[in-house]
């Protein structure tokens, strides 16, 4: 599972985040309520980092705080940018769950360490824009893979990452 505690954090394939497909984005002005295929979230729960993405939700697109779960479809976000304009019944998009963080990070490496050919990962910002996505070799050796450039990363989303290796980031 993740380890976002100690530095450098570190992630395996259980820690991707789950898409599911959104049918619409109502604005309530302090909050948005979504609605989308079952989310999984106990109804009246809070505090899940969660990425909108993709699709025709345009400025919805970035990351979010779970307010509340009123159904096993719909949740509710904090939402930090009233003035939006609203947002109709069949917006399509992705929600992904769960984002690993929602703030700023320093990256200064990124290190993936794949175990077999066809493992795959993707890491997106929370607004969906593609940071690293790496493929592993068909054949031996397999890695590991180093992306060792320093840049600034708003959130942090895991939306593909198969197979038993490991991915390790450290932030500053």
């Amino acid at each position: 599972m993740a380890q976002i505690a100690a530095n450098p954090w570190s992630f395996v394939a259980a820690d991707a985040a789950t898409t599911l497909a959104l049918t619409s984005i109502v604005n309530q002005g302090e909050s948005l309520l979504v609605t989308s295929a079952a989310h999984g979230f106990a109804v009246g729960s809070s505090g899940q980092a969660i990425s909108l993405q993709g699709g025709t939700i345009g400025n919805y697109a970035g990351g979010y705080r779970v307010v509340n779960v009123p159904s096993a479809t719909t949740v509710l976000l904090q939402n930090q940018m009233k003035n939006r304009g609203l947002a109709n019944t069949g917006a399509t998009g992705n929600m992904l769950t769960p984002a690993a963080y929602l703030d700023m990070i320093r990256a200064e490496q990124i290190l993936w360490s794949p175990q077999a050919a066809g493992d795959t990962l993707s890491l997106t910002d929370v607004f969906g824009n593609l940071v690293w996505k790496p493929t592993s070799a068909a054949a031996p050796p397999i890695g590991p893979y180093t992306y060792g450039k320093v840049f600034w990363i708003r959130g942090l989303v895991i939306n593909t990452f198969t197979g038993s290796g490991t991915l390790q980031i450290t932030i500053n």
